[in-house]
């Protein structure tokens, strides 16, 4: 019944924004689109974690390709990269939104260009780039004119206001956010008075009303905040989803906190949890808010618990979202080498009859192929670069001893061991070394590692050890590979070069390459 009730909902706006669709040609049917996007967004919704619907949705969006590109093809290109994202492959996701830029480039669609720069403004703030994802989003502004022209340019106008205000908030911009909420009311309040317009769902006054207490309430009137709550509440309909008017709850909560009704503000921030179970971008951000409103209704104890509930939530989702975006590019690159080899073996057929061209193709594809292999390591070394910004909390965490020796797990002291003492620069370093230092059996330590690291005794060793050695690598140091090796316990340069190769898909010369070549970018 929620999957229905949610596909009601959604549908009632996909009809919204297709209901003007541009003719692509003469023999554009429009009845036809809008069909086609109600059964991307039906695929989308009703078939959760399910693979083989992104191919279904596809398939749909290039035979919309096919008859024109017009607001709704653009429409059914946002389901599909919402899809794409929400299965993790975030390359192919953001390279989908690119493409929607560039095709609405070329029919001169300026609604399309909003809606294609609002889409990749999601994707940065989900993967956690707010300052990118706020610039992208206000470049959007010029090209979202004339709101009340039609249902698809007032739903992309609202949404991308929406997406300011979120964004915003996350960077503590509240100059950003009052424009932003304004803007939206204003267009809301338009669409009523000017067209005589009523929404069947209550989504967009009830977010306008919402976002109109929340000025109010940064602006000291909190008696205005109330009234216009108090007006919102009466338009909320109880048998659609919270999401619809997840705004509401949120400022809500603020208020009533503000005024002391504690009890009250956490029941909102519960809603808000309750309904971003599935969005971790913003469960983390209603987790700081519950955290935040028990500590101010004295409840310190639950706020605390929360709070690092917060923290454990925050490193997870950095961790996990930094390890899938590495195995993204490095799956996308390898399928791009992948097609190259099957390329050259092609052109290879087709040179034997010529010794003179095939020597020529050769050599081009070896300088291609090392142009690509440098952009790809360059790449992956930036890559790993953010992954370790996004985890240097949770190495601080590791390095900090905790205060109660109870709760200091063996893997937390080991891991704390190898990173504070470095004992892998002893080349004999193994397994009585660790164990001993444990306190526990060899068969004990290896255990141990193999369940929370899933590697060998040997193979975590050499992974702080390779790590190490990215860390030289990545600094000015003279030292040579042979050096490295010896100093970091590898014993020699053959050794750390296969460990290294493993762990990061390239060598260390080629990594030091790719590493001094951004720094030279980032002094230029």
């Amino acid at each position: 019944m929620l999957q229905q009730r949610i596909l009601t909902y959604l549908a009632c706006f996909i009809v919204l924004l297709s209901s003007s669709c541009d003719r692509g040609s003469k023999h554009y049917d429009q009845e036809e689109a809008v069909r086609r996007v109600l059964t991307v967004q039906k695929l989308q919704n009703l078939n959760p974690g399910d693979p083989a619907v992104v191919p279904q949705i596809e398939a749909i969006v290039d035979s919309m390709r096919d008859s024109g590109k017009d607001a709704c093809y653009f429409g059914a290109v946002n389901v599909l990269i919402d899809r794409l994202f929400s299965d993790g492959r975030y390359a192919e996701a953001d390279s989908l939104a690119v493409r929607m830029q560039h095709e609405a480039e070329e029919v001169t669609d300026s609604l399309a260009m909003a809606m294609a720069k609002r889409v990749r403004a999601q994707i940065l703030y989900k993967l956690s780039q707010s300052d990118r994802a706020q610039a992208e989003a206000m470049s959007a502004l010029p090209y979202a004119t004339d709101p009340l022209r039609s249902g698809t340019h007032f739903g992309t106008s609202t949404s991308l206001d929406e997406w300011i205000h979120i964004i915003a908030r996350a960077n503590s911009d509240t100059a950003t956010m009052i424009q932003a909420g304004t803007r939206y009311a204003d267009i809301v309040d338009r669409n009523i008075s000017e067209n005589s317009w009523t929404d069947p769902t209550g989504h967009y006054p009830v977010t306008a009303l919402a976002f109109q207490a929340e000025n109010a309430y940064l602006n000291g009137n909190s008696t205005k905040a109330r009234e216009l709550l108090d007006r919102a509440a009466t338009l909320i309909h109880k048998d659609l989803p919270a999401r619809a008017y997840e705004h509401f709850y949120d400022v809500r909560s603020r208020v009533m906190a503000h005024d002391g009704n504690f009890s009250s503000a956490l029941a909102d921030v519960d809603t808000l949890l309750n309904t971003h179970r599935c969005f971790p971008w913003f469960y983390l951000r209603d987790l700081q808010l519950k955290a935040e409103v028990q500590n101010m209704a004295g409840l310190h104890e639950e706020s605390a618990r929360t709070y690092s509930q917060y923290i454990s939530y925050h490193d997870s989702l950095s961790a996990k979202l930094t390890d899938r975006r590495l195995k993204d590019l490095t799956l996308l690159y390898r399928s791009e080498l992948d097609r190259e080899e099957k390329r050259i073996n092609t052109m290879r057929l087709l040179g034997l009859g010529s010794v003179t061209l095939l020597l020529l193709v050769l050599l081009g594809v070896a300088y291609r192929n090392t142009l690509m292999e440098r952009k790809r390591n360059r790449l992956l070394v930036e890559r790993l670069h953010e992954y370790d910004r996004a985890n240097q909390t949770l190495i601080e965490k590791i390095t900090e001893p905790s205060q109660d020796n109870q709760e200091d797990s063996l893997i937390s002291r080991l891991d704390r061991h190898m990173i504070t003492d470095q004992p892998y620069t002893d080349p004999a370093l193994g397994r009585s070394e660790l164990a001993e230092f444990l306190g526990i059996t060899q068969d004990a330590l290896a255990q141990l590692i193999r369940s929370e690291h899933d590697q060998t005794v040997h193979a975590y060793i050499n992974s702080y050890r390779a790590e190490e050695a990215r860390r030289i690598l990545d600094s000015d140091s003279t030292e040579t590979i042979a050096e490295i090796a010896a100093r970091l316990g590898f014993g020699t340069a053959r050794t750390l070069q296969r460990a290294f190769k493993e762990r990061f898909d390239m060598s260390p010369t080629q990594y030091k390459e790719a590493a001094s070549s951004i720094r030279s970018a980032d002094n230029s």
